[in-house]
């Protein structure tokens, strides 16, 4: 990964593809109307394309001590979240409640006002990416 600093934050790196409209329900009765990444979505969108759906492993989360997940697009960094409550489909598929940061240490270290370039490893595929300093 690539940044001004290096991050001192361990972080939960989801890549979001570009956008897919698909009306999903994420919990009971509460809906998105699509995942992704596109230029000028809502906020609502972003946090709900951030937080679900990922085959992830939530023992890592605790392990690793990872309370944040950051959005990325195309090799930079879009927004951070805090993971919240945990729920998974019947799929195996996990999601999180979640809330946006608009400012802070956590935020300036991921995001900032124009993004960070992130680096995932060459060929990798697996969208979903543990990130712990040192």
């Amino acid at each position: 990964m690539q940044s001004r600093r290096h991050p001192t934050t361990s972080v939960l790196l989801l890549r979001l593809g570009p956008w897919q409209v698909e009306r999903a329900e994420m919990e009971a009765g509460t809906f998105r109307e699509g995942h992704g990444y596109r230029d000028g979505m809502s906020t609502r969108e972003l946090v709900d394309s951030t937080r679900a759906w990922w085959v992830m492993n939530p023992d890592r989360l605790v392990r690793d001590g990872i309370e944040y997940a950051v959005a990325v697009h195309q090799g930079i960094t879009r927004a951070v979240v805090t993971i919240e409550d945990l729920f998974q489909r019947s799929d195996g598929r996990w999601a999180f409640t979640a809330t946006l940061l608009t400012d802070g240490q956590v935020f300036d270290e991921w995001v900032g006002l124009r993004g960070r370039s992130v680096d995932f490893a060459r060929g990798a595929q697996n969208p979903v990416t543990y990130w712990t300093p040192g």
